[in-house]
């Protein structure tokens, strides 16, 4: 299937060739009709496949100018909520504004005045809203991107907020990677009646090897190492628990002249923009980070995700693991599993299909200085 065959205009679907995008993704396929017939949507579809054009092109095609806000788009970070204006923008001249924390209110407050589109984070949006400084009388769209993560960051208190200063009458676009009981529950409460789109996984992360292998607490970093240097890997996401060992694992990389950075919760927003950059530009090969700092991270040529320790729950697994092999591109996702770990990784194996163990034998492991 072709954008223009999904009723997207010549100038814009011009404008994703010139971008590199020829095709619709199978999400964009089955979403973007839906949308275009008015009718409330709940997809769910991993990281990479695609879900920002799947709900921004029929948004784009259908508002007028001149008309105010007509479109609210939320994201879980400041990092997402940039990306997804960047695909707005590039698609289309649509006026956009980009509302979240930690920098000057003004030119955002000025950006709306004038924005048709308004992409936030939660905290902030609430804010602008309680100040009178976000209209929202002439909204059509009310979207949640990545609405699970939202969920799991707690910020659905601040999302029902905003819902009530939404206009009864809208269409409701709501994406994650997977769909918690939560928001179903949050649906139910708004008499929200969506259309449900679930898109396999198989569909476009078929060139993902999913792996595990079985390690040593006192041979971890050395597995890590070795498998770092063996493999054929373009930019890395190596997960741990805390940050306190995003600290120490980046440290012990570095002297094993690994070209590594930390990604966590303790380094402020410049510092954090500046990491993904970096990282985005290929300046350094591997991003040591938790869950918490590694969400909105959309880097399209990593192709490798390593599992240091082992995530707590299925989806923050599909999270992870998600960021590797973008876009049918190949990438490999492995699991380093010590013996205490097993209990909770079945948990993960029993949700999810594939992921094939790692003979030791497989690697010779290298010495590592410590």
């Amino acid at each position: 299937m072709k954008f223009k065959e999904l009723g997207i205009k010549r100038n814009i679907v011009e404008n994703l060739k010139e971008n590199g995008i020829k095709n619709p993704t199978q999400v964009q396929e089955k979403s973007i009709p839906e949308i275009f017939d008015g009718k409330d949507v709940l997809v769910e579809s991993e990281t990479g496949s695609g879900k920002t054009l799947s709900f921004s092109l029929p948004i784009i095609e259908n508002i007028q100018g001149g008309n105010g806000v007509q479109a609210i788009v939320l994201s879980p970070t400041r990092e997402l909520a940039k990306q997804i204006t960047a695909e707005i923008e590039m698609a289309s001249d649509v006026d956009v504004v980009t509302i979240y924390g930690g920098v000057d209110y003004e030119p955002q407050i000025e950006g709306a005045k004038t924005a048709s589109i308004v992409v936030g984070t939660p905290g902030r949006t609430l804010d602008l809203l309680k100040k009178g400084k976000v209209d929202l009388d002439n909204l059509d769209y009310f979207v949640l991107d990545e609405a699970d993560r939202m969920l799991d960051m707690g910020f659905q208190d601040e999302l029902e907020q905003i819902i009530g200063f939404c206009p009864e009458e809208r269409q409701n676009l709501l994406f994650g990677a997977t769909i918690p009981r939560e928001l179903k529950k949050m649906c139910d409460r708004y008499s929200i009646d969506p259309e449900t789109i679930r898109i396999k996984a198989s569909h476009h992360t078929r060139n993902l090897d999913e792996k595990y292998i079985d390690v040593d607490e006192n041979r971890k970093i050395s597995a890590l190492y070795t498998l770092l240097k063996e493999r054929k890997t373009d930019l890395s996401i190596v997960f741990c628990r805390t940050k306190a060992t995003t600290r120490w694992l980046t440290d012990k990389l570095k002297k094993n002249s690994i070209e590594a950075k930390t990604l966590n919760g303790d380094m402020s927003q410049n510092q954090r923009e500046k990491t993904i950059k970096d990282f985005k530009e290929g300046k350094f090969d591997v991003v040591v980070a938790t869950d918490v700092a590694a969400r909105g991270l959309d880097v399209e040529n990593v192709t490798h995700v390593f599992n240091y320790n082992v995530p707590d729950k299925p989806d923050t697994y599909t999270h992870r693991v998600g960021r590797a092999g973008r876009q049918g591109k190949e990438g490999e996702a492995i699991t380093l599993l010590e013996s205490d770990e097993h209990s909770k990784f079945r948990r993960i194996k029993r949700k999810k299909d594939g992921i094939s163990r790692m003979d030791k034998d497989e690697l010779d492991l290298r010495k590592v200085k410590t």
